[in-house]
């Protein structure tokens, strides 16, 4: 057998605030280059580890699983066909995809998955590939899965990332807060909020990048990690996506020793930053107060590894 084998870990680019910039004086953006989304969020070393499979003797083919057990991944198929052209690979591209967060939670998971993808594949053609250009074309097929807005942007720094100005690489801008060097989070999550339903129409995604604009320009004047967490939280709440079981945990979040807590964009999870002095109490206090919930406690991610 011919087979070339590549190995990728992606942190995973949690999204806690965000406002879309799909529109252009009240029309749709049609350059995909433009279209995206400012926001901030914070990159997880709890993220995604994928094995390629090059198999030069076999058919042309791309196929996925995903935790042993999802074979339906379809930013993974997308970037492993790009790169299939882009490349002029021929045989079969066999993915393995481990999730060290859940995925359609507001993770970040298909991007980070995707990336993984277009980075292995690059190493295994000899030709190799910029992380900037990998993240260029891991925006084209988030937008073209209707995946994500500009969570690759999660990938490129670390920390607490901010995005102030959306769109693919180079026209994308980003920045970051510094973070406490012992901080990790640790998300509580209770289920998957539908996307599509919740922007579906074009006044609700108005209204949200109205939102997120405002609250954005708040955290700029004050970039900490508390006001960052602060201000995700009023995004959270004024926008509507906060359902019960979140307004649960952020009750009970409240009265932990947190440096903030605010609402995975999208999903029934809340994520709070911790200190690390503080990380075991508020993981374990969490696990026994919501045993039904998925409890996930990560450092924070920096950069990505690729063998």
């Amino acid at each position: 057998m011919n087979v070339k084998r590549g190995f990728a870990k992606i942190p995973a680019p949690l999204s806690s605030i965000f406002s879309p910039k799909i529109f252009r004086d009240r029309e749709l953006r049609e350059d995909p280059i433009e279209i995206g989304a400012i926001g901030g969020g914070f990159a997880l070393a709890n993220g995604v580890e994928t094995v390629v499979e090059l198999d030069l003797d076999g058919e042309d083919s791309s196929s996925v699983l995903v935790n042993d057990s999802i074979t339906h991944f379809p930013p993974s198929i997308e970037a492993a066909e790009y790169m299939r052209r882009i490349l002029n690979l021929r045989g079969s591209i066999r993915i393995k995809h481990r999730m060290g967060v859940p995925i359609a939670t507001g993770f970040g998971t298909s991007a980070a998955s995707a990336l993984g993808v277009i980075l292995i594949l690059s190493k295994l053609s000899g030709r190799g590939m910029t992380l900037l250009e990998a993240c260029r074309i891991t925006h084209e097929i988030e937008l073209k899965c209707k995946t994500g807005l500009n969570s690759e942007a999660g990938i490129l720094s670390g920390g607490l990332i901010l995005v102030l100005r959306e769109g693919a690489p180079p026209r994308l801008m980003i920045d970051s807060i510094p973070l406490p060097s012992e901080a990790g989070l640790v998300s509580v999550v209770a289920g998957v909020l539908e996307t599509s339903e919740i922007l579906g129409d074009v006044e609700r995604l108005r209204e949200v990048e109205e939102i997120g604009d405002r609250r954005m320009k708040e955290v700029l004047k004050k970039p900490t990690p508390e006001n960052f967490l602060e201000q995700a939280r009023a995004f959270a709440w004024e926008a509507g996506f906060v359902t019960r079981e979140v307004e649960e945990v952020f009750e009970v979040l409240r009265r932990l020793p947190t440096i903030g807590y605010a609402q995975n964009m999208l999903g029934k999870a809340a994520h709070a930053l911790v200190e690390g002095k503080d990380l075991a109490r508020v993981e374990a206090h969490l696990r026994e107060v919501f045993p039904d919930y998925r409890i996930i406690s990560s450092r924070i991610g920096y950069g990505v590894r690729i063998s």
